[in-house]
């Protein structure tokens, strides 16, 4: 009887080792997802020039490393404070966490759970009911949607990537899964159960949920959209505030393009006249040079913030109309071989004008694909968006009698192109030039006239600004 006692221990402990080994296998087999290709040139017969080379690889499938995917995975309340403190800075460094103020942060800490996934695991199944939210840490996510009647060829609807929340469309809207997500290659997850995200998330979540319903009611554009269009273009779309000077647009990259709907303040339609001055008989000739030529725009490529300032005498326009006016011009004389004096041209040289076009307001549009060539749209005072993806908009739901195209038609007719700008940049320097010459002739003083200045009331003469007299 002791002997069949000992017997049925010692297979009892068996058993545990080999189900500890296999735990074991499985979170490295995780945490090390090295089977990318049946053939590596790193393995060979020799055994331990294997398991070295598998040691000192420098490559990482991502930028946590084992002792922080470990401390995540560690229950809270065996953790210590300095742990603690840890995680908080670590949570502030992750994408898909820099939204949230570092209160929210600090109490998704002792919630958050680590999920690692290989390539090709549905992670969210529609028509599930909603319980998961999940943050993308690092790999890619696509999105589907089964439609009746197709089972095959399945669409994807959407590419997601670190820095993305899933999950959270309908926990806020209260419905079942709209989609499913599928993993595209191996990822890094966070994890957060509805009975968490309800009480830490909800409040926050849904009021930048509300502020997109509202936002999308404001603007007659939408009035077409059903609640499914509705819930869909909030999910794509988001909010934005820009500084003054910020630059908010500069170039068209096809349909992965932001559309801007603004919905306060004031946009500024920056364009930049690449011109070539060449002097003859005393008098300057200008000729625009081609887009391809030189790279004036690469200033408007740098990013996040103009240095273009001006004293606007335009008056704000009706809402998503635009009006031309030349109101300041800076220019920046230069020699492909350094700069010049202006007094003694003989060769070429270039001036880059910067030109005011107009000012966008309440209901304007830009991104639909305009032609932006050297030119960028920037903030004029502090101005809200609502971004929408430019193929979402151009999908035959939200796209119904191509009112998109129609209005992009509506924007090529009134925004001027770049020749049209040039053309009234002539115009307004004969002019300007007429004038002055037209002010000196007049006030040239001659032998028959003897009054001066001083003679002249008060009450009746006139100051003009110096850039008159330019």
């Amino acid at each position: 009887m002791q002997r069949r006692l000992k017997t049925a221990a010692e297979l009892k402990r068996i058993q545990a080792l080999k189900a500890l080994f296999k735990k074991v296998v499985r979170m490295v087999s995780f945490n090390d997802p090295w089977k990318e290709s049946d053939y590596d040139p790193r393995i060979s017969a020799n055994v331990p020039r294997n398991v070295s080379n598998r040691v000192r690889t420098k490559r990482k499938s991502g930028f946590l490393s084992a002792a922080d995917k470990s401390l995540i995975r560690t229950p809270h309340a065996i953790r210590t404070i300095s742990e603690r403190m840890k995680l908080c800075t670590m949570f502030a460094k992750f994408r898909c966490l820099v939204r949230f103020t570092p209160k929210i942060r600090a109490r998704l800490v002792p919630v958050a759970r680590f999920m690692p996934v290989d390539a090709g695991r549905k992670i969210i199944r529609q028509s599930d009911v909603p319980i998961t939210v999940f943050f993308i840490l690092t790999g890619e996510v696509h999105m589907f949607r089964d439609e009746v009647g197709q089972e095959a060829d399945k669409v994807i609807q959407g590419i997601l990537g670190p820095g993305d929340m899933i999950g959270d469309v309908e926990l806020l809207e209260g419905i079942k899964r709209t989609h499913t997500f599928k993993t595209a290659s191996y990822c890094e997850l966070l994890v957060l159960f509805d009975y968490d995200f309800a009480p830490i998330l909800g409040p926050y979540m849904t009021k930048i949920w509300d502020e997109k319903k509202k936002a999308l009611k404001a603007l007659d554009y939408f009035d077409f959209l059903g609640n499914d269009q509705i819930v869909e273009a909030c999910r794509f779309g988001k909010l934005k505030q820009f500084d003054p000077l910020d630059t908010i647009f500069c170039e068209d990259i096809g349909s992965m393009t932001n559309v801007h709907f603004v919905l306060s303040g004031e946009c500024l339609i920056l364009q930049c006249l690449n011109m070539k001055v060449s002097l003859k008989k005393g008098k300057k000739f200008f000729e625009l040079m081609p887009t391809s030529a030189g790279d004036v725009s690469q200033m408007f490529r740098k990013g996040v913030r103009s240095t273009f300032s001006t004293q606007t005498k335009l008056n704000s326009v009706a809402v998503s109309k635009v009006d031309l006016d030349l109101v300041e011009s800076s220019s920046s004389s230069f020699k492909e071989n350094g700069p010049i004096n202006i007094r003694n041209r003989t060769a070429p040289t270039f001036e880059s004008h910067f030109i005011d076009v107009g000012t966008i307001t309440f209901g304007g549009i830009f991104g639909l694909g305009e032609k932006m060539e050297h030119r960028v749209v920037m903030a004029r005072s502090t101005v809200q968006c609502l971004i929408l993806p430019r193929f979402f908009l151009l999908e035959k739901k939200q796209n119904p009698g191509n009112i998109w195209e129609r209005r992009l038609l509506y924007m090529e007719c009134m925004i001027p192109s770049r020749e049209a700008l040039f053309a009234h940049y002539l115009k307004s320097c004969e002019w300007k030039k007429f004038k002055n010459d037209f002010i000196r002739e007049t006030l040239k003083p001659s032998d028959n006239d003897c009054t001066h200045v001083d003679d002249i009331p008060i009450i009746c003469k006139i100051v003009e600004s110096s850039e008159d007299f330019n």
